[in-house]
């Protein structure tokens, strides 16, 4: 929008000459205009097509950016063509659509190298965040562990209440087993390790036994452990192992009945994360309010941040069957700040359910005019809709798929019979479509008229893209329509896997201009 160089009579080569200045090679551009004034300016390039739709009477220009290669340059793109209309990233609005390319590209084997985040750059960030000072013993990831027992210490004290029973996962020492038993609301702490992975070698041929003896070992010792009273509390100690931490998850997930067995109707289970190489405990936690608690009432996840100048570790908790948890934790936050010294900040939260009460009813119902409409309001009185937009993605059907041969010259007549027959299309000399096939694989065809513009991308295999545009106008919607089943119609085989369809204007426009009338306020506002 606010496109002041929309009525410029050297538009096309403006256009031109940004996009080679960005290194793009453009191998033919044509402008159509009409009656109105406006200007149609196609642009056939190596890496992709460009369609500019100018509309000087409302300083608009609108513009279709699409690229089978050269991906890396697509904001650049937009960027420049902005520029040479006059107009900026502020003044403009865009969107995305994920659309088919174009397969053997000559430049294809340089864009696997660039595509997507860089092997390089993650290798190295890995690097820098796995550097621990190793002369701080008793710093863990910066925060000292004093910090860390006492906001265990003082969750487990304000989470739970009094006389709880613990169950703690340790590796081969706990010195949390001793920590837990000083705690005043703690009863029983219980010890849960398994002396056959100590020196777990999953290449042994005995590999398959020790696993399973971890198993049985721990599921009888939580058993035996429960029968004078079920576990309110499990912690994962900072000495657990992944593994030995994988099989207690299998055992709450496999075990039918296991929980309800030993573990209390509201219990939690308790973590933290302070280095890199403990984030694993993230996805245990998750994993057993998905999998573990699966289906249970008032389950959640929540992860809490402790920081200070000295360092910041995480909190970790799994709460089920407590319906009031979020608000139990929100006020807990203070009382562990000052048993800390830390700063708190929660930054995730997950689960929860809506509760289902028979006859609810609200106190208050609210209406549209309950709430400030200005903004919207003017947002809507601002959009002016220009034109229409439809992209169809087709491909064979089902039973097709593999069968069907596509080509050139099949695609060309397959588009002029759909033109021909469209009451939209019947007056365009097809003569005049522009044809390019020399990126790769496929083709790509190009039409331009004083109504709007027909793109057809072939990416050389079975994928074909149709982007149609139309200016506002008399039952062009109904044409757009006849003309897409007259391509499925004529390629028989075809049928349309995605279709989008959006209208094209000034003023953030997202409404259709049958659904905006002059004068008529919208039934929100």
């Amino acid at each position: 929008e606010d496109a002041d160089h929309a009525s410029s009579n050297n538009l096309k080569g403006t256009l031109m000459g940004a996009l080679r200045k960005l290194g793009l090679a453009v191998i033919s551009a044509f402008t159509n205009k009409n009656n109105d004034g406006n200007s149609l300016v196609s642009m056939i390039l190596r890496e992709g097509y460009v369609i500019a739709r100018c509309m000087p009477e409302h300083k608009y220009c609108g513009l279709d950016i699409h690229l089978w290669s050269s991906f890396e340059k697509h904001e650049d793109i937009k960027r420049a063509l902005l520029s040479a209309v006059g107009s900026n990233v502020s003044t403009s609005s865009s969107f995305r659509i994920i659309a088919g390319g174009m397969f053997g590209t000559p430049s294809w084997e340089d864009e696997e190298k660039i595509r997507g985040p860089q092997k390089e750059h993650i290798c190295d960030l890995f690097e820098s965040l796995s550097d621990i000072d190793e002369d701080k013993d008793e710093v863990k990831g910066g925060a000292e562990e004093s910090s860390i027992d006492a906001v265990v210490e003082e969750s487990i004290m304000l989470l739970q209440g009094e006389r709880q029973k613990v169950a703690v996962l340790c590796g081969s020492d706990c010195p949390a087993s001793f920590k837990l038993q000083n705690i005043d609301n703690v009863e029983q702490v219980i010890t849960l390790n398994c002396p056959t992975m100590s020196n777990f070698n999953e290449f042994d041929k005995d590999a398959s036994d020790a696993l399973a003896t971890c198993e049985k070992y721990m599921a009888k010792t939580l058993e035996e452990a429960s029968e004078n009273g079920r576990f309110d509390i499990l912690m994962i100690d900072s000495s657990a192992d992944k593994r030995t931490a994988s099989i207690l998850l299998k055992i709450f997930t496999v075990k039918t009945q296991f929980i309800e067995k030993v573990l209390s109707p509201q219990m939690k289970i308790l973590s933290t994360v302070a280095e890199e190489s403990e984030e694993w405990r993230i996805n245990l936690l998750r994993l057993f309010k998905d999998q573990a608690f699966y289906g249970a009432d008032f389950t959640f996840y929540s992860q809490v941040l402790f920081s200070s100048e000295k360092g910041s570790f995480k909190l970790l908790i799994t709460s089920d069957g407590d319906e009031h948890f979020i608000k139990n934790l929100k006020d807990s936050l203070e009382d562990l700040e000052k048993g800390s010294g830390m700063n708190t900040e929660i930054e995730d939260i997950r689960g929860g359910m809506w509760r289902n009460q028979i006859d609810f009813v609200p106190s208050r119902v609210y209406t549209p005019d309950d709430y400030d409409q200005t903004s919207p309001l003017e947002q809507w009185n601002s959009q002016v809709p220009l034109g229409h937009q439809v992209v169809f993605q087709m491909e064979p059907k089902e039973s097709k798929q593999g069968k069907l041969s596509l080509s050139n010259t099949m695609l060309r007549k397959s588009l002029e019979l759909a033109m021909h027959k469209s009451p939209l299309l019947d007056k365009i000399d097809v003569k005049s479509i522009e044809e390019y096939n020399d990126a790769g694989e496929g083709c790509v065809f190009v039409l331009s008229w004083s109504g709007g513009s027909v793109v057809l991308l072939w990416n050389g295999r079975e994928h074909v893209d149709i982007n149609i545009f139309v200016y506002k106008g008399e039952e062009v919607l109904e044409g757009i329509e006849t003309f897409e089943k007259n391509f499925k119609r004529i390629i028989s085989s075809f049928t349309t896997t995605l279709r989008d369809e959006h209208p094209r204007g000034s003023g953030g426009v997202v409404s259709y201009w049958d659904d905006i009338v002059e004068g008529v306020k919208p039934n929100w506002a």
